[in-house]
């Protein structure tokens, strides 16, 4: 589910930076950031990656890990036995990316101010 890098290479970077002594300013946001991000996906991760773990094993009639059942999808997807329009699929994308911006750019205006709305 979740793009590199890992929350232990985030963890990992802004602790040399902070050992560093990181400059104030934009650096330090940077570094807050990074640790965010990272103690999000720790905290909410798991949950996010067992539910589109039983979204793709709806999706493809299969069960297994993310990598394997997104190939599936994939494949799928291109070959044509899982339609563009149906509606699972459409919906499992758009829970994903939201699960994602959760994760990377909750305070993003446009997502926050969708949030908000719903």
């Amino acid at each position: 589910m979740f793009d590199k890098p890992s929350p232990s290479l985030l963890i990992a970077e802004a602790r040399r930076a902070l050992d560093a002594e990181v400059a104030p300013g934009f650096p330090q946001k940077v570094v807050a950031n990074a640790l965010g991000m990272a103690q999000r996906e720790l905290d909410l991760g798991p949950a996010m990656i067992d539910a589109e773990r039983e979204r793709l094993g709806k999706l493809v009639g299969d069960d297994g890990d993310l990598p394997a059942l997104n190939a599936k999808l994939s494949a799928g997807i291109r070959d044509g036995t899982i339609s563009l329009a149906e509606e699972s699929l459409i919906d499992h994308l758009i829970r994903t990316t939201i699960a994602k911006l959760e994760v990377d750019q909750p305070a993003y205006p446009a997502f926050r101010a969708w949030r908000d709305a719903v």
